[in-house]
């Protein structure tokens, strides 16, 4: 009887070891789905913190646009995540499910691409130039100016001892598109102007831009940032400098996509232009960065070489543009597209960005267009008046950016 008992807790605690083992495998295995369960499928109609960071993920990629987020999983996050799988090859499902999950957080996930534009023809070749002497690095030898002037061949030149101004008239008819690229290079101190119609009254005393450029002796005079007609109609200015005077320290407490959104370019004396975000400095931090002229409107087209994001997405429309950019200290480009006439229909602020970077340019603001776009050679407006709500005209403006002096 006691052998029998002893054989029946043998038993027992052999078959014991097994279903420990068992159990150990069972808990493991309800721990592999418990692990499951803390990242479930999120789809249409969830709500969460999880929901909330995976929109701040798509954010950051480009599948949702720059703004706030709320943890609520909509139609057009859903719309949101197919494009995130379209692009990486994933099961179109508009869910998140573990593989979704999984690339989505990884660094091999693929951003949205940005959208393309038809790459601009290849330019005509210019005319012969007949170039007097000059240093190395492109001035003049001696005194005086050397002017030269093809209106057919669209080239318009401009060298002192001191400024070097080469304009050139491009075209893509198949756009159809026509644009200015003006190429300026300074030393010894020329740097670029203002000028104002009634600096006591700013958005008063309307002028035509080739006036006021021709009165002020420009060589070179191009329209701005339109700053006086804001401050005339009370509304939001920018933070506005001209000749080291804080002329506005108003601006929007946080950036957007308004046109103008009030985006900064800074001009240095020591012949640097730099960009910023519109409430990124004070007018004063700027005074005491040594800012002398601050023009504000916007938006930011290229900073450090970098296109901005906000142009992929906002700023679609076509009109006539103009932008000022830097390519180094000195070293400066400015375009001007015409736009609103049958030539030239205009562009948008993201070709107008790439044009500036395949330049070369590494800081660019994006100043008024439309029928404000003026640019002034000599006196003489060189491109052509643009059609607006059909009137055939070119605005009014009441100052002006120049460079050089005629005569001088």
């Amino acid at each position: 009887m006691r052998k029998s008992i002893l054989w029946l807790l043998m038993l027992v605690l052999f078959l014991c070891v097994p279903g420990t083992i068992v159990a150990e495998e069972s808990a493991s295995s309800e721990a592999s789905v418990a692990s499951g369960a803390a990242a479930p499928v999120l789809r249409e109609g969830d709500k969460g913190p999880e929901v909330l960071e995976m929109k701040k993920r798509l954010q950051v990629l480009r599948y949702i646009e720059s703004g706030n987020l709320t943890r609520t999983f909509t139609a057009k996050t859903a719309a949101s995540l197919r494009s995130f799988q379209q692009v990486n090859g994933l099961e179109e499902t508009g869910e998140l499910d573990l593989s979704t999950r999984e690339l989505l957080f990884s660094d091999r996930a693929l951003p949205l691409p940005h959208p393309t534009l038809a790459p601009l023809a290849t330019p005509a070749p210019l005319p012969d130039i007949p170039w007097p002497d000059t240093t190395e690095d492109g001035f003049l030898t001696a005194g005086g100016e050397f002017v030269f002037e093809d209106d057919q061949a669209g080239v318009w030149i401009s060298l002192t001892d001191s400024l070097r101004i080469e304009i050139t008239r491009r075209e893509d008819s198949s756009i159809p598109l026509v644009w200015f690229e003006t190429e300026i290079r300074t030393r010894n101190g020329v740097a670029f102007e203002t000028v104002a119609t009634d600096p006591a009254h700013p958005g008063k005393k309307f002028r035509y831009p080739a006036d006021i450029a021709q009165d002020a002796g420009f060589i070179l005079g191009f329209s701005d940032d339109f700053y006086a007609t804001r401050i005339a109609g009370k509304d939001t200015v920018g933070i506005i400098i001209r000749d080291g005077s804080i002329l506005s320290d108003t601006t929007y407490k946080k950036r957007s996509h308004h046109l103008p959104n009030l985006d900064m370019m800074a001009q240095y004396p020591d012949g640097r232009l730099a960009v910023y975000e519109c409430n990124e400095h004070t007018a004063q931090e700027l005074l005491e960065m040594g800012a002398v002229n601050v023009f504000s409107f916007g938006p930011i087209l290229l900073r450090d070489g970098e296109i901005n994001e906000q142009l992929y997405t906002w700023y679609r429309s076509v009109e006539p543009r103009h932008a000022l950019g830097m390519i180094a200290p000195n070293h400066y480009l400015l375009i001007s597209i015409q736009g609103r006439t049958k030539a030239s229909k205009g562009t948008m602020l993201q070709r107008l960005a790439e044009m500036m970077k395949d330049r070369g340019v590494t800081q660019a603001l994006n100043l008024d267009g439309g029928n404000t776009m003026a640019l002034v050679f000599r006196g003489r407006m060189l491109n052509k008046m643009a059609t607006y709500k059909n009137r055939r005209f070119v605005r009014s403006v009441t100052s002006l950016i120049g460079i050089g002096h005629m005569g001088n």
